[in-house]
């Protein structure tokens, strides 16, 4: 490597150092919510210390648990599968956060383009090609262990969504993804009954941009700063499990 790359690749280290660390997955564990469709999370002991010597679990999920990506292939036929997508797609990428949790957003309702404009005017920032946009609706307060949590799987069967213009509006900014602390992001739905998905169905996924969903945390980072997440190389994937965290300053 030339002195010049080795220096520039230390200092790049050096600043990701410097860089505070949000955690805004939530732990997988049996019992946590996920879109009812899909089968629940479990863990199974395999081997144990005392028999074995070390120990193992064995995973069964479905690749839409807990916090995780939607593959353009998930509602489009022709779109990529989880294996196809760059795996740069969501690392270190610049992202800008919605705060909608003042609004209230109830189940079923749609936020509108003039809520993100809103948003982004008390954030303080305008949305760029390259960007992820967080959509922070203070859901995680309805998640099991939450402020406000509710029976079951209440979490997973209700939440707001985003309207069509909405969706186009950020789709037209250039975004490589859209993420949310709801369990599908765009959707609105109440009781379990889908009342909208316009990116699922045609904004977002159609055109190629990742949808990630079932992030936690969200209130303590701010407005802007970097994305970082990689998904599982699943092949012909409709969607990855993630661990993401956002970097600021």
């Amino acid at each position: 490597m030339p002195p010049a790359a080795s220096t520039s690749l230390t200092a790049a280290v050096a600043a990701l150092r410097g860089l505070r660390i949000h955690d805004v997955s939530p732990t997988f564990e049996p019992g946590m919510p996920i879109w009812p469709m899909h089968d629940d999370f479990a863990i199974h002991p395999r081997r144990n210390h005392a028999e074995h010597g070390g120990a193992t679990h064995e995973l069964v999920m479905s690749e839409h648990t807990g916090s995780h990506v939607d593959a353009p292939f998930h509602f489009d036929p022709q779109g990529l599968r989880m294996d196809e997508v760059p795996v740069d797609a969501l690392l270190l990428r610049p992202y800008k956060k919605y705060d909608l949790r003042s609004n209230d957003h109830q189940p079923g309702e749609l936020v509108g383009r003039e809520h993100l404009e809103v948003a982004e005017a008390q954030g303080g920032f305008t949305l760029e090609n390259g960007d992820v946009a967080i959509i922070d609706f203070g859901w995680d307060r309805y998640y099991p262990g939450g402020p406000d949590a509710r029976e079951d799987n209440w979490w997973g069967r209700n939440e707001p969504g985003l309207s069509q213009e909405a969706c186009r509006y950020l789709a037209e900014a250039g975004v490589v993804a859209v993420a949310s602390d709801t369990a599908a992001c765009d959707v609105a739905e109440k009781d379990g009954e889908v009342l909208a998905g316009h990116g699922h169905v045609s904004e977002f996924l159609p055109r190629g941009i990742l949808i990630v969903e079932g992030l936690k945390r969200l209130a303590a980072a701010p407005p802007t700063g970097l994305f970082v997440a990689l998904p599982l190389k699943i092949k012909g994937g409709t969607g990855s499990p993630l661990r993401v965290v956002l970097l600021t300053e």
